[in-house]
């Protein structure tokens, strides 16, 4: 996850920026103005987590990957069992299934990291109904979860 600190900075300093901008405009008393201003931060919200979340699946691609051509290259069948059989897919091995051989499928965090999923592809096909929550909490998640792979 190495520019995932630098994409939270930059969320950082644009939501100084809003929060400048709409106290000027609660002087102002510009309801409209702000309104418009949360509909834009809302956006922001949304591409913030999909880019954030984006260094996660980076994550989990890496290990599997690595832990992929360490596994299927063993001549011991026992640590290569399974592995031949996902390496055959190439590049088209689902998240979850790439997750799942990282990831201890019964930990807390793998269901929350599905339905994390589930919200960054409704964000990344143009959704704007769910919810994206805390980009500060979800920076704390990602940085949990990534703790939490194994290879």
């Amino acid at each position: 996850m190495e520019r995932l600190a630098e994409i939270k900075a930059t969320y950082d300093w644009l939501l100084s920026l809003y929060e400048a901008e709409v106290a000027q405009m609660v002087r102002d008393d510009d309801m409209a103005g702000i309104d418009r201003a949360e509909a834009r931060l809302d956006v922001v919200e949304r591409g913030f987590f999909v880019l954030m979340f984006a260094q996660f699946e980076k994550a989990v691609t890496q290990m599997f990957e690595d832990t992929s051509r360490r596994r299927i290259t063993s001549p011991d069948w026992g640590r290569r069992r399974g592995w031949d059989a996902i390496s055959a897919l190439g590049k088209r091995v689902p998240f979850e299934t790439k997750l799942a051989m990282v990831m201890d499928r019964q930990s807390p965090s793998f269901g929350k990291i599905i339905a994390t999923y589930g919200t960054r592809n409704h964000c990344a096909h143009g959704g704007t109904t769910n919810p994206v929550g805390s980009i500060m909490a979800l920076e704390a998640d990602l940085y949990r979860w990534q703790g939490e792979l194994r290879g």
